[in-house]
């Protein structure tokens, strides 16, 4: 009788727990093995490799629980928290123009750089999301610049605290939230693992990205600017990445942090990272639970389609955003006369897309003292119209041209202006017909209107016809080499202009020889700059120099 009853309560007992398990919720499961945060540090474009070390834990079943990020670090954090994958944030870095949510206002007022731009892009992204509402528990790390003192903002807009976070001084616009002003957390805490063991993590897996400078010029400011800065932050990386349980360290010490346009060699190099870093990860959530299971897991995200909604949809509010009435230089190369044009606009504000200014061209008879009016973007083209008064004529010219918008990688450009031997040129062009890493081929075709000497002269003997095709050879590959506040790509560059009346066959050769370098302005305002000599058919030579797309 009693084993019977033995055996009864054995089966009730058994029944007990089977049924417990069934209805015990799966957070109550999750909270009995380690919880685990990841802390990712500040480093610019080299924080795009915090991306690869979230795949590596992904593929190797490390749970994120919680994640703590400062400057790029929070961005990165931000997206994966809001449930962007990993191949969310590969596409959005790698197609996304940075540049394009950025804006250099003149005069400058509190920074250089304004981030709104970038604020209003992360809010639609995360549509509009506060920290509370995160699907993972997020961190972004600030500084009080009133008070000198570091933050980790729990609530309000998660897009204001990202873009609070990475606010560099001096370089970026401080971010008012309330009725204070905060500037990048890594000015005081550049690897915030104090920030996750304060959150209660029972194991606190930090990145931390090393120094950007190798056999430092001592004479160059910005090597020194920079050392300066990491030097008076790496007591407090120290103290803070004390806390962590494992740091990693990926190989991008030496690459710069202006480099934005390597996104996916950042990306590899924090893969490569969490793999070499993987065992001792492990290690340290067994020596806490040792039957705790590596199950292989990734985060869905969006679409394709939806990504791709989504990011347009951002991107169109930011162009729509209105800016603060501002003065901008203003930098331009007449092809058509070989001249420099230097001067400045007022542009935004009241004026939204317009532009106002003066400009003076280096050439007495086709350049001179210059009126303008301008409108337009990178994605709709532009409009430029004005009016010239030039030493050597007595009245005023009239001139304009349109560009874009780019079709596909092809270029429509037209010029008018009513003095001078060209009166007209339409021209389509494509510089990148054969795209490889260290090189380009292009082909430029045009037609030019050349002003009549009479009346009578019939018009097709006033049209030229040209092909232009030309090529720029990279010695250094993809690779870009900064110099001071830019990163730089050079290249040599050789071409054949092929010129012929319409009516006859007279081709009149031009050979062009020269350098240039592919320009981005802080890694983030790409422009082209070159320098060459022209020899024509009659072995004349002319010095060109060229400037596209230089704007601030």
């Amino acid at each position: 009788m009693n084993r019977q009853h033995k055996s009864l309560g054995n089966l009730l007992l058994v029944g007990f727990l089977l049924v417990s398990m069934l209805v015990t919720p799966a957070a109550t499961l999750a909270a009995e093995r380690p919880s685990v945060a990841l802390v990712l540090g500040g480093g610019s474009a080299r924080g795009f490799s915090h991306i690869g070390l979230i795949r590596a834990l992904e593929e190797n079943g490390i749970p994120i629980d919680m994640i703590v990020g400062t400057s790029m670090g929070s961005i990165v954090a931000g997206l994966y928290a809001g449930g962007f994958s990993v191949e969310n944030m590969t596409e959005l870095i790698t197609k996304l123009e940075f540049g394009s949510l950025l804006d250099i206002p003149m005069p400058l007022g509190g920074g250089i750089v304004d981030t709104t731009g970038i604020e209003h892009y992360l809010d639609i992204l995360l549509q509009g999301k506060t920290f509370e509402e995160m699907p993972i528990p997020f961190r972004a790390v600030v500084v009080n610049l009133a008070t000198g003192k570091e933050l980790a903002l729990a609530e309000g807009k998660v897009s204001k605290g990202i873009q609070a976070s990475m606010s560099i001084p001096g370089m970026f616009v401080p971010v008012q939230i309330g009725d204070q002003f905060y500037v990048d957390g890594g000015l005081k805490n550049q690897v915030p693992a104090n920030v996750a063991a304060d959150l209660g993590a029972d194991v606190i897996i930090a990145v931390s990205l090393e120094k950007d400078y190798h056999d430092p010029n001592y004479r160059r400011i910005t090597d020194n600017l920079r050392m300066s800065l990491t030097a008076m932050i790496e007591g407090y990386t120290e103290i803070n990445t004390a806390m962590a349980d494992v740091l990693i360290v990926p190989d991008v010490g030496l690459d710069s942090a202006m480099d934005y346009q390597r996104g996916p060699y950042f990306i590899e190099q924090g893969y490569e990272a969490g793999i070499e870093y993987m065992e001792q990860i492990k290690a340290v959530i067994l020596a806490q639970d040792p039957a705790f299971t590596f199950i292989p897991y990734k985060q869905p995200g969006y679409s394709g389609a939806e990504l791709k909604q989504l990011s347009q949809k951002a991107q169109r509010a930011v162009m729509l955003l209105p800016k603060r009435f501002t003065l901008k230089p203003e930098i331009q190369f007449d092809s058509d006369y070989n001249f420099l044009k230097m001067g400045a606009k007022f542009t935004h504000g009241p004026l939204s897309r317009f532009g106002i200014g003066y400009r003076y061209g280096f050439d007495d008879d086709d350049g001179g003292h210059e009126v303008f009016v301008d409108w337009g973007n990178d994605a709709w083209g532009a409009i430029d119209l004005y009016v010239r008064s030039s030493k050597n004529r007595s009245e005023p010219t009239l001139g304009g041209s349109i560009r874009g918008p780019k079709i596909a990688r092809l270029m429509l450009e037209a010029t008018y202006v009513s003095q001078g031997y060209k009166a007209w040129q339409v021209s389509a062009s494509d510089t990148k017909i054969l795209n490889t890493p260290h090189g380009y081929a292009g082909l430029s075709l045009r037609v030019t209107g050349l002003r009549p000497e009479d009346e009578d002269t019939p018009i097709q003997e006033t049209l030229l016809m040209a092909v232009a095709p030309q090529v720029q050879v990279f010695p250094w590959g993809d690779k870009q080499l900064p110099f001071t506040i830019a990163m730089n790509r050079p290249y040599l560059l050789a071409g054949v202009t092929l010129e012929s009346p319409v009516t006859k066959i007279d081709v009149r050769p031009k050979f062009r020889l020269g350098v240039g370098t592919e320009m981005n302005l802080f890694g983030l305002y790409p422009s082209d700059i070159s320098l060459g000599a022209e020899l024509d058919h009659t072995g004349k030579t002319t010095w060109r120099f060229g400037i596209k797309g230089l704007r601030f």
